[in-house]
């Protein structure tokens, strides 16, 4: 079951449909490097520098800058602030969520030759552990006050010209059901809405879920100049959405309809593996040089999906009634997913064992995430007439980068302070679309011997806007959404 993305020189999140569309496909390939406290507070630039176990997730070859072996376990508390504003109407409503979870847990083995040449190869390291890379967490409401159009006008468009026992029966199924629409007088393919009358309409969303990557490195180390290393990662996505939709008449009707509430189920979850190739180059004792280049990872996703209808009338009819539900089947999909491939070019500066200055530059193009193999037989791609969820991937989407910068001093041989920042460019190819946002970051490390922890703290403001719904004809009001994302990190860990 597929649902088509649609763009009006603006992000549209669609809501009352389901599938594989175009923002699926660009929220399972981003991915944030900051799993550990030291990589979030310096901006996830860790590309050149090694020694941090999400920098392997960066790039492999960090891997071996390790002298010694490390167990680390880092914590998360996100805080995301949502404030959802109606262009046209000027109205705004809040809403916060909170969530506690984990962000790292490493393991790094550190293995030297038994005789050590002053020329050679130092050591060769092994790693093995869990970095997450996204979290899906929201609460977002809005509303329009007496709205101009109604989505119960954009059902009846779908359900003209098909029989009642034909219609989507996750959607305008619902609404036959419920009594919001209905077969004109003297037809079985025409439909009508309860009413015309302007109404009020409000949206709640309900976003859970996250990405994250097991993986496991090894990486070599040449003469303290030239390091390079391999890994296998082994990724997870589950995001759950639930979204209600409800219209309700004026305060000064005088209508026999009232309200009516839809309700949108959808969860998917997914496991996909990719390889990452990278080396790092010490031309001197002062700068470092890194590359990596991450392949697509290549996901199998199951999803499961089930909409809701509620109505409500004012008086009762024959039977008693004055209220109608009606609830779809029980909705399932499986389907593969590529994200695309991924290069990262990055320098440190190392001044005097005292001061880090690091910068990536990650290049990837969204343009080449691709849905294949669905469970119908769908390859997801159509025509230059009828273009489906690929065709739409590549003409919404571009190549982009996104910059990490990181800072890090040593004030004294036990307290490190640092700061980062971000700067993630925008997938957007159309004229008006922009997701791309700034992240800052600050923290401070502390050790003693052969424990360390480290603090982090950072924030990020992401705009985006999108219609309740949307037909050539007629889209409903814009909502401009800005979430502000509050993130403090903790890491704990040994050296042995």
């Amino acid at each position: 079951m597929k649902r088509i993305y649609i763009l009006i020189s603006f992000i549209i999140i669609a809501g009352v449909t389901y599938g594989q569309t175009a923002d699926d496909a660009l929220r399972y390939s981003k991915q944030y490097f900051n799993g550990t406290a030291r990589s979030a507070a310096m901006g996830g630039a860790f590309g050149a520098l090694g020694g941090d176990f999400t920098g392997i997730a960066i790039n492999p070859a960090g891997l071996a800058v390790y002298r010694t072996s490390e167990l680390s376990f880092s914590s998360n508390f996100n805080y995301t602030d949502t404030k959802s504003l109606n262009i046209q109407a000027k109205t705004s409503l809040n809403e916060d969520k909170y969530s506690l979870g984990i962000s790292n847990i490493g393991y790094v083995s550190t293995n030297k030759p038994r005789i050590e040449s002053e020329g050679g190869w130092k050591n060769f390291n092994f790693a093995i552990g869990y970095n997450k890379l996204n979290t899906f967490r929201k609460n977002a409401r809005s509303n329009a006050p007496e709205a101009p159009t109604s989505l119960l006008d954009v059902m009846v468009n779908n359900s003209n010209g098909r029989h009642p026992n034909s219609l989507n029966s996750f959607r305008e199924f619902l609404a036959y059901d419920t009594y919001l629409i209905d077969t004109i007088s003297g037809s079985n393919n025409q439909y009508i809405a309860i009413t015309d009358e302007i109404l009020n309409q409000a949206q709640t969303i309900d976003e859970k879920g996250y990405a994250g990557e097991f993986l496991m490195a090894f990486a070599a180390n040449y003469n303290h100049k030239f390091y390079i290393g391999g890994s296998l990662g082994i990724q997870s996505i589950y995001y759950k959405s639930t979204k209600v939709f409800s219209e309700s008449i004026l305060s000064n009707s005088d209508s026999d309809f009232n309200d009516y509430s839809f309700e949108e189920y959808y969860k998917s979850s997914g496991v996909g593996a990719n390889f990452k190739l990278g080396m790092i180059y010490k031309p001197e004792q002062w700068l470092r040089l890194g590359a990596s280049i991450h392949t697509p990872t290549f996901y199998s996703f199951d999803e499961d999906y089930h909409s809701s209808m509620a109505s409500n009338f004012n008086t009762a009819d024959e039977n008693g009634y004055s209220s109608y539900y009606s609830q779809s089947p029980q909705g399932k999909y499986s389907y593969k997913f590529r994200t695309p491939l991924k290069a990262t070019f990055s320098a440190a500066l190392v001044l005097k064992k005292r001061l880090i200055l690091s910068a990536d530059y990650e290049l990837i193009d969204y343009s080449k995430a691709k849905f294949y193999n669905g469970d119908d037989g769908d390859d997801f791609n159509g025509t230059p007439e009828n273009p489906d969820t690929n065709d739409i991937i590549k003409a919404s989407y571009q190549s982009t980068g996104n910059l990490r910068t990181g800072l890090e001093f040593r004030a004294t041989p036990n307290l490190s302070l640092r700061a980062g920042y971000a700067k993630m460019g925008n997938s957007f190819k159309v004229s008006g679309a922009d997701d791309g946002f700034d992240m800052f970051s600050g923290g401070l490390g502390f050790k003693q011997n052969n424990f360390f922890m480290d603090l982090a703290y950072s924030y990020a403001d992401v705009e985006n806007q999108f219609v309740y719904y949307s037909t050539p004809d007629f889209a409903s009001d814009q909502i401009k959404e800005n979430n502000k994302k509050h993130e403090v990190k903790v890491t704990f860990g040994f050296k042995f």
